[in-house]
């Protein structure tokens, strides 16, 4: 079990005290209707490129759930929409790039089969590590040229930053403290 140094947590209110606009999300975001994100990422996606690496990371086996928000989180990063327009827009994008990959013969698990393949971050962890399975084949003068390759780099760099969260530590059954501190009660 990790320990947890308390001691070293941020100070409550310290993400105020650095300068405002430090971050593409901190700033107002580049579109703000949700019909202008889903042009945008259809446009992005309708590209052969964008396709033909979108279509082998579904051979691969990823999901359209995982790979769909994948996207709309990139964009809400780089400050280019809200998380709220890229949840809107996310079920559209996933529609159009489920038709498209129709086009390629590719069967597109739209979700995790079993609730135990459901768990978020096994299949974001999954999907980076088939992003970079992919991306490691490519020469990175590559990347930088292929819009596909670029946006498949962008998911594997967001996927990365993502820290999973700490779960608060179980208490085993059966095994009770006794209660510690001033108002505790002893029983006699």
């Amino acid at each position: 079990m990790k320990k947890v140094d308390l001691l070293q947590a941020p100070i409550p209110g310290q993400s105020l005290t650095g300068s405002p606009k430090n971050y593409p999300w901190e700033r107002p975001p580049e579109m703000v209707e949700v019909k202008e994100v889903v042009n945008h990422y259809i446009k992005k996606i309708a590209n052969e490129d964008v396709m033909d690496d979108l279509a082998i990371t579904f051979k691969l086996g990823a999901d359209l759930q995982t790979v769909t928000e994948t996207i709309m989180t990139t964009g809400a990063m780089k400050g280019l929409h809200t998380v709220d327009a890229g949840m809107l827009a996310g079920p559209h994008v996933a529609a159009f790039i489920k038709a498209g990959m129709s086009t390629y013969d590719v069967p597109v698990k739209e979700t995790p089969v079993t609730k135990a393949e459901s768990d978020e971050y096994k299949h974001k962890s999954r999907l980076a590590l088939l992003l970079e399975a992919e991306l490691e084949k490519v020469a990175p003068e590559e990347v930088q040229q292929d819009e596909g390759l670029e946006l498949l780099a962008d998911m594997q760099e967001t996927l990365e930053t993502e820290q999973p969260q700490e779960e608060a530590p179980m208490e085993e059954e059966g095994i009770t403290m006794p209660p510690k501190g001033l108002m505790a009660k002893e029983s006699v």
